[in-house]
Order: structure tokens, then sequence, then C-alpha cells
């Protein structure tokens, strides 16, 4: 006979998982705990609590739930949760709650939650943001899903989540549907163009302006003291300083081929399919594309970029501008999906859930949430007034910055993408008349005209 029930099962023991668990049994919720690897299962029952129930299999962690069951997966994306919701699903019932905590494609959870539907079980797509130390300590918590479900597994996910300097925890309902993890890729789509923002800031340093590691460790931690500052640009400071056990700067030992895991490419690609612009994110994905690239680049290497002349002040409005566009790009593809699915997503839950515990906390988050509080529905985040005064401050920076890296030869693409992106919302007509009527002179692919209605073909003579 099947004994010791408990309210929430926990299957995979990874790093997040094992300390996600630790964190929940912090908080003294019992588990039911599976994990098929042995290795990591050795591991997780040497650091989890005495009062563990350890449970067989998937179908023996149901057993041992109570009901309603509530299972939390934290397994690897893709083929795995698959597996296991295959293996969890005929020892589940109707009003179950599997909550899959992995960094899933939006897209697989609509098609997981359309099939556990049919037989009246509920998923529950929960973004984690904040790494190793975020499980352990607090992450942010993105959900989306049956708004009962949520109800039920809110107070154990809350009391774990981070929590804001008001005391209120970074972990939301942000909508219906794949809501949680649609917003979670675009959170990890914003980390890429931020990451690469401050890449792009320290190669101007380091080789434009010649200023050594511990130099720009400091201005990177001025920085974060001001108003740009935030979880990145403080380990930012941290990560330049850092020597090797010579005494050499660590990073000069860094191969230059940076990888990725998928979701900066999955918010590029729904940008694309939802036809709105993101390209401070997608040129951080090329970005990457391009350092991977490093036996061409070492082949086709040429003479050094020049030295710059670049006011330090100018380079932190210019980081601080990019970085701003690129949240304000994020909330636009977010509001996008949000409309072609329907999932009621609210940019300023987003805005309070990512405020700490994710990687993307940053004093920011609390002014952008106060912005959109002030616009009406569907109003594009730029006509926020505060948050055009911030950019009439920055802008100017940025677009010397921009113009100084170019001029002496160095890739600037996440400066200048997020400049183009801003300089083409915020102009009335834009030379995309030149661009159809290329079309149509080609391929006749017809054209609109301002002063009568339908489409419109011409001979484009050239008189």
């Amino acid at each position: 006979m099947t004994q010791n029930i408990a309210p929430l099962g926990i299957i995979g023991l990874g790093t997040m998982g094992r300390n996600l668990a630790l964190n929940l049994a912090d908080h003294a919720v019992p588990l039911v705990a599976w994990e098929r690897d042995g290795a990591l299962a050795a591991r997780a029952r040497a650091e989890l609590p005495d009062g563990t129930i350890w449970a067989d299999d998937a179908a023996d962690l149901a057993r041992r739930l109570a009901s309603p069951r509530a299972v939390l997966l934290m397994v690897t994306a893709g083929a795995a949760v698959d597996a296991v919701i295959a293996a969890l699903r005929p020892h589940l019932e109707a009003g179950d709650v599997i909550v899959d905590g992995g960094n899933t494609d939006a897209v697989d959870t609509a098609r997981r939650q359309e099939a556990l539907a049919a037989d009246g079980i509920h998923l529950i797509g929960l973004g984690v943001s904040g790494g190793e130390e975020g499980a352990r300590r607090g992450p942010a918590l993105m959900a989306g899903g049956d708004a009962a479900a949520w109800d039920r597994v809110a107070p154990t996910l809350q009391a774990v989540a981070a929590r804001a300097a008001d005391g209120t925890p970074c972990c939301d309902r942000l909508g219906g549907g794949a809501a949680g993890h649609f917003v979670k890729t675009v959170h990890n789509g914003i980390e890429y163009a931020v990451m690469q923002a401050l890449a792009e800031a320290y190669d101007l340093m380091r080789h434009g302006l010649s200023m050594d590691v511990d130099r720009i460790g400091e201005t990177f931690a001025t920085w974060n003291r001001g108003p740009g500052g935030g979880y990145l640009v403080e380990i930012a400071a941290d990560v330049v300083r850092t020597r090797d056990s010579n005494g050499a700067p660590l990073l000069d030992k860094v191969v230059d081929r940076a990888g990725q895991k998928g979701t900066g490419r999955w918010a590029s690609l729904a940008a694309l399919d939802l036809g709105v612009a993101a390209p401070s994110i997608a040129e951080a994905v090329f970005a990457r594309a391009v350092s991977a690239a490093r036996d061409e680049r070492q082949v086709l290497a040429a003479k050094a970029p020049e030295a710059v002349q670049i006011d330090p002040a100018d380079l932190e409005a210019a980081f601080r501008a990019a970085t701003l566009l690129s949240f304000l790009q994020g909330f636009v593809l977010i509001a996008a999906a949000d409309a072609r699915d329907g999932w009621k997503v609210d940019p300023v839950a987003v805005a309070k859930v990512w405020r700490a515990g994710c990687i993307l906390r940053a004093p920011l988050l609390d002014r952008l949430a106060e912005a959109f509080a002030g616009l009406a529905p569907g109003t594009h985040p730029l006509a926020a007034p505060s948050l055009r005064a911030e950019l009439a401050e920055t802008l100017p920076g940025l677009r010397r910055t921009a113009a100084a890296g170019i001029g002496a030869g160095y890739a600037v693409p996440a400066l200048t993408s997020s400049l183009s992106w801003h300089d083409g919302m915020v102009r009335a007509r834009v030379p995309a008349d030149f661009l159809q009527g290329l079309r149509d002179k080609f391929g006749a692919h017809t054209f609109e005209r301002l002063d009568a209605p339908g489409n419109h073909h011409a001979d484009w003579s050239g008189s």
C-alpha cells in the first residue's frame, strides 16, 4: 500500500530542479521527488531533507501525491518533457495540474495544454529565471495557463519566489495559454540584446579607448550605481576584473565564441512570424553566429579597428538607450503575441515580475511598470512621456557612440539596431513607398495609394 502522501511532486533534479527543491524544502513544502539519472538522484538525496519522499518512477510519484495532484517538471525542454508527461498521464485524473518549469518553446506548451485538456488535466507553463542561485534563493516566475489551476499552486510558488523591494513576490500568472513560457522567451531575447550591448561597450573601452580591465570594471560598477544599473551590469564589473592564476585578465584566455540555447532564436522567429520589428534581439543572436564563425574570422582578419574618441558619458548613455529600446521591443513582441492568442497579458505585471530574481532585474523595471500603467491599452510604449524623456536624455550619446564605433571599424549591432528601430518608429513616413515601387516594377505586386482606395499597378516607366 502506498503511503507518504504529499502535496507537491517534482520530477527532474538537475542543477535547477535540485536548487528549486531545496528552496521549497526551506519553506517547509513536503515533496515527492523522482529523478531517473542515478548520479543526480544520489546528489539530491544527500542534500534534500530527510522528510523528502522518494518515488521509484512517474507512476509511483503520482500515487504518493494528494489529490488533486500537482507535479512540477524541471526536465530538459523538448522530447524529455513529452516523455515525462506520457509516463505521468495514465496516472493522473481530471483536475490535476502539471507545472512545466523548463525553458520550453511556447508553441510546445500550447500543444501540450490542448492535448492534456482532453483528459481534464491542466498544464501551467512556468518560466523560471535567475539561474542556479535564483532557483535556490528566489527566482522570478512567469506563469501561463488556466486561472483556477494557477490559484491552486500559486501560494507555494509565490512563497519561494524572489521579492521586489516593496515585498511583492516576483511570481504571477501573466495570462492564459502559453503566456508564461512566451514571456520567458522574450525575457531571454532581451537578455541577449542587453548582453550584446554590454559586450560592445566593453569592446569600445578595451580596444577603442585602450582602457585596462580594472578601469573598465570600475566603469561598469559606476554605471551600476546609476539609472542604467542592473544585475547584468553588476556582474559585468566582476567578469572584466577577474584574473587568471598568473594574474592576467581571465577574459584574455577565453575563446571569443559564444553559444546559445535557443530562446533568443525563438524570440527572433516569433518576431518574424508576427511581423514585429525586434532587431536588437535578432542582431544579438546574429552576433553570436558571427562569433561562432571563429575559424573563418581568423582567416579574414585584416587591420585591427582604430582608436576611438568617445566621451565616457556618451558611452554610458548609449548603453542606457540601447537597453531601454531593447526592453521596449520585447514588450511590443509580447503585445503582438497576446493580440493573436488572446492571453490577456498585462505589461505592468510582466515588468513587476522581472524586478527581482531574474537576469534582467534592474531599476528600469520600476520605471517601465510606472510608464505602462499610465498608457491606454494598445498604446505603443514609445508614447510614454517618461520614456520619451529618458530617450531624449540618452539618444544623443547613442548617436555619437554608434557613429564613432562604426567610423573606427567596430561592429556595434546592438547599439545601431536599437537606434535604427527608434528612428524608424518615430518617423511619420519611411521609404517603404520606394520599396513598393520597386516591387510593383519587377513583380507587379501592386501598391496602395494615399489618394485612392484599393490596390494599384503602374508601369513605372520613369516618366
